[in-house]
């Protein structure tokens, strides 16, 4: 039991995540712009990603909304990410996304991971576009969804494309 309990102690110090509300930078209404070209392994076609682009993220409150679902949220936690954080954690038999793909020039980024009930929103997956998000500029954050990375823009000034 010692020994568990040194592990435990030594994970919970590695990582540091926090129950809070939505943060301020990330409220708000953000469109889908563009699916970011990655190596790394996707459940959807391009065909199937393309989809989503034109769509709109709203975080507010306890709740987020995509596409005409609202999902609410049960929890918010945040953390700093690294580069190299990223690219372990999202590693597999496949090459990984790493923040040069995703177009992140940072050495970290702050990663907002909100959990909710599974829902079925887009009709392929219980997994929620939108609900892991990384904060790159006031103005863009990095979403996912079934390996797939979307950049959206507050507002959605950026016209929408698609990278193969």
């Amino acid at each position: 039991m010692g020994r568990a309990c040194v592990a435990v102690a030594a994970m919970a110090s590695s990582v540091t995540l926090t129950a809070e509300s939505l943060p301020r930078a990330l409220s708000g209404t953000w469109r889908i712009t563009k699916v970011l070209p990655t190596t790394n392994k996707m459940c959807w076609s391009q065909d199937r990603a393309a989809e989503l682009l034109g769509t709109s993220l709203s975080y507010r409150g306890g709740s987020m909304h995509w596409n005409g679902g609202d999902v609410p949220l049960q929890g918010i936690t945040t953390r700093t990410l690294t580069a190299a954080q990223f690219r372990k954690e999202n590693a597999g038999p496949e090459t990984p996304a790493d923040f040069a793909q995703l177009g992140i020039r940072a050495a970290s980024v702050t990663e907002v991971d909100m959990q909710h009930e599974d829902m079925d929103i887009t009709g392929s997956t219980t997994e929620v576009p939108g609900d892991s998000v990384l904060l790159v500029s006031p103005a863009r954050i990095v979403v996912s969804a079934c390996g797939v990375y979307f950049e959206a823009t507050r507002g959605g000034a950026a016209r929408a494309s698609i990278n193969r």
